[in-house]
C-alpha cells in the first residue's frame, strides 16, 4: 500500500482503492452518482445500438450461406442480454450490480464476435475475432471497469475464445496462442488504463471533498460573523451594511424608546472586584436580553449600568405595548436577582414614544444608534423616575392606557422640555389580557 501523493489518502498499490474502507465507500457512492451512472447509461445504450446495427456489416462480409446463422448468433445472444441489462441500468439495482451487469454485457459482445469468427473462418473470421481484443481494451472507457474487473474480463475472454476455437476446431495452436496473447496484452493495457483512471477519479474526489470541507468551514465562519454582526446591529441594517459603503441613516416616525438604569449598582461596585462587578452586570443585562428577544424588540446599547431598548424599528405598531410588557418583566427579574444575590438594588425605567433617526455612522467599530428628541425625553423619563418604577410620557400613555393600572404623577419638570405630564405603570389590568405572541413590535 502507498499513498497516491503526499496530500492524498493512502491507496492500495494494485487496485488503487482507498485503504480506508469508509472513504472508499463514500468515493464509490459519489463517483457512481456523478460520473459512472450517467456516462455508462449513454455509452452502453450507444454501443448496443451500434452493435445491433452491425448486422448490416454481417450481410456484406459474411459468406452468403452464413448470414442467417450470423444474425441468429448476433441477435439471439445480444437481444436477451440487453433485455436484462438495459432496464437494470435505470433502476435502484444499478449501483449494486453495475460491474457484474457490465461484465455480462461485455462478455456477450465478445462471445458473439468470437463465435462469428469461428463460424466464418479465414479472413472474415480473423476480422470478426479481431474485435474481441479491441472490446477488451475499451472496457475501462465504455463500461468503466476497475483493475480487477478489467483483468477478469480479459481472462474470461481468453477462456471463451479457447473454448469456441476448440469447439469449432478451425484454429491452429499458433493462431490460438497469438490471439490469446493479443487478448491478454490488451487486457493488461486496459488494466493500466483502468488503474490510471481510478487514480484520477480518486484525486478528483479528494479535491471535491477538500473543497466541500473548505466551503463548509467558510460557511461556518460566515455564520459566526453574521451572528456577531446581528448581536451588534438590527438584521435589516446588518444586511444593508454588507452591501452599502455609505453612512446608513433612516427616519422613523413612530417608535418607542426605553431606558433602564440599575439603582444601587454604583454602591455595589465600590465593594466588588472588577471581575465580580462585570460578571454581575453581565448576568443582569443577559437576563434583560432574554426578555426582549421574546418580544421582538431591539437592544441598542448599554452605557455603564444603563440599558437602552427601542421598539418599532421594523414598522410594528405594538412597540409601546411591547416595551411596557418588557418593563414589567424587568422589574420582576431584577427583584429575583436582587434576592438571589442578597443585595439591595432595583431598576428605574423610563419610556417615551415619538419619531427618531436611526443609523450607523463612522468607519470603525460600527454601532447602531438612534438620535432625536424622543431619545432625550425617554432618558429623562428614566432619570426623573423612582427606583422600582416605570415612568412613561403622556405620548406613550395614550398608546397603552387601556392595558394597565396607572398612577398619574401630574407634571414633572423635564430638563430641556419643561413641565411634562407623566404616568407610572403600576401593574397589568386583571380584566385585560396581552397576547404577546401576536405583538408586532
Amino acid at each position: 500500500m502507498a499513498p497516491a501523493s503526499s496530500s492524498a489518502a493512502p491507496v492500495r498499490r494494485f487496485t488503487g482503492a482507498f485503504v480506508d474502507r469508509a472513504l472508499e465507500s463514500e468515493f464509490a457512492r459519489e463517483s457512481f452518482a456523478l460520473t459512472v451512472q450517467p456516462f455508462t447509461r449513454f455509452a452502453v445504450s450507444l454501443s448496443a445500438a451500434v452493435f445491433l446495427a452491425y448486422g448490416v456489416h454481417d450481410y456484406f462480409v459474411m459468406p452468403a450461406a452464413l448470414v442467417r446463422h450470423a444474425w441468429a448468433i448476433r441477435y439471439g445472444l445480444c437481444v436477451p442480454m440487453l433485455a436484462v441489462v438495459l432496464p437494470v441500468m435505470w433502476t435502484r439495482l444499478h449501483a449494486r450490480v453495475h460491474r457484474p451487469a457490465m461484465l455480462l454485457f461485455s462478455l456477450t459482445f465478445n462471445a458473439i464476435v468470437l463465435s462469428l469468427g469461428a463460424l466464418a473462418g479465414g479472413e472474415v473470421g480473423a476480422l470478426q475475432t479481431s474485435y474481441a481484443p479491441l472490446f477488451v481494451v475499451l472496457g475501462p472507457f465504455i463500461v468503466r471497469f476497475d483493475v480487477a474487473y478489467e483483468l477478469a474480463y480479459a481472462l474470461l475472454t481468453v477462456l471463451l475464445y479457447d473454448a469456441i476455437a476448440l469447439a469449432f476446431g478451425h484454429e491452429s495452436f499458433v493462431v490460438m496462442a497469438s490471439i490469446n496473447m493479443a487478448i491478454a496484452s490488451m487486457g493488461f493495457v486496459g488494466a493500466l488504463v483502468a488503474r490510471h483512471m481510478e487514480g484520477q477519479a480518486r484525486e478528483a474526489f479528494l479535491q471535491r471533498r477538500t473543497i466541500r470541507a473548505q466551503l463548509e468551514a467558510l460557511d461556518a465562519e460566515k455564520k459566526k460573523s453574521d451572528a456577531l454582526l446581528l448581536n451588534v446591529l438590527p438584521a435589516a441594517i446588518a444586511e444593508r451594511l454588507k452591501s452599502e459603503s455609505r453612512p446608513i441613516a433612516d427616519g422613523f416616525q413612530d417608535v418607542s424608546v426605553l431606558f433602564a438604569d440599575i439603582v444601587g449598582f454604583t454602591k455595589l461596585s465600590e465593594r466588588l472586584s472588577p471581575q465580580e462587578l462585570v460578571e454581575r452586570l453581565n448576568e443582569l443585562f443577559s437576563a434583560f436580553d432574554d426578555l426582549l428577544d421574546r418580544l421582538g424588540l431591539e437592544k441598542i446599547k448599554t452605557i455603564g449600568d444603563a440599558y437602552m431598548v427601542v421598539g418599532g424599528l421594523n414598522g410594528g405598531k405594538d412597540h409601546a405595548l411591547a416595551l411596557a410588557e418588557l418593563a414589567l418583566d424587568m422589574l420582576v427579574r431584577i427583584r429575583e436577582l436582587s434576592a438571589g444575590y442578597g443585595e439591595d438594588f432595583s431598576v428605574r425605567i423610563g419610556i417615551h414614544s415619538g419619531p427618531v433617526v436611526g443609523g450607523v455612522i463612522g468607519k470603525k467599530k460600527f454601532i447602531y444608534d438612534v438620535w432625536g428628541d424622543t431619545v432625550n425625553v425617554a432618558s429623562r423619563m428614566e432619570s426623573t423616575g423612582a427606583p422600582g418604577e416605570i415612568q412613561i410620557s403622556n405620548e406613550t400613555y395614550l398608546r397603552v392606557r387601556n392595558m394597565y393600572v396607572f398612577e398619574d404623577r401630574g407634571e414633572v419638570d423635564v430638563k430641556g422640555k419643561g413641565p411634562m405630564r407623566t404616568w407610572l405603570i403600576k401593574d397589568r389590568r386583571t380584566d385585560v389580557h396581552v397576547d404577546r405572541s401576536s405583538l408586532i413590535a
